[in-house]
C-alpha cells in the first residue's frame, strides 16, 4: 500500500506529485533545478485530448510518458532537452503524442530506458489515486 500517489508502468513504481488544476499543470516543472530520481509529476486531464506540452523555463532534461484513458502507454518522448537560454516562448518546440491522451507523466531523463518502459504497457495508478481516475 502506498501513503501517497505513485503510478506503476510494468515493475517500476514511480512516487508522483500531482498536476490536477489548469495553473499546476501550466507550471508543471518549470523553475524547478531538479527532480529526485524515480520521481515524477502526473498531469491528470478531465477527458482525453491531443496534447501539447512544452519546456519553458526547464532546467533539467525529461522522459515524457503519454498515457490514454485507457491506461495504457501510448509513447515516450525520451531525453526531452533543455530548450536554450534566452529562446523566446514562442520559438520553444511542442512535443504531443499521436494519439488523444488523458495523463502525462514526466519523469527524469534516461529512467524510462532504464526501466524498460514501452508503448503498450498497462498503467495503474496506486494509493490515494487508485481507481480514481480509471487507472
Amino acid at each position: 500500500m502506498y501513503s501517497g500517489p505513485a503510478v506503476r508502468i510494468r515493475d517500476s513504481v514511480f512516487p508522483v506529485e500531482l498536476a490536477i488544476e489548469s495553473s499546476d499543470r501550466r507550471q508543471g516543472l518549470s523553475d524547478r533545478p531538479s527532480l529526485d530520481q524515480g520521481t515524477g509529476m502526473l498531469f491528470i486531464f478531465e477527458e482525453a485530448q491531443s496534447l501539447n506540452f512544452w519546456m519553458r523555463n526547464m532546467q533539467f532534461p525529461l522522459d515524457m510518458i503519454w498515457i490514454d484513458a485507457e491506461c495504457r502507454l501510448v509513447d515516450i518522448f525520451r531525453h526531452v532537452p533543455v530548450p536554450p537560454p534566452g529562446i523566446d516562448d514562442s520559438d520553444l518546440p511542442r512535443y504531443g503524442p499521436g494519439a488523444d491522451v488523458r495523463f502525462v507523466l514526466e519523469i527524469n531523463a534516461g529512467e524510462s530506458v532504464r526501466v524498460g518502459l514501452n508503448a503498450g504497457d498497462g498503467v495503474e495508478f496506486l494509493g490515494p489515486i487508485d481507481g480514481k481516475y480509471g487507472c
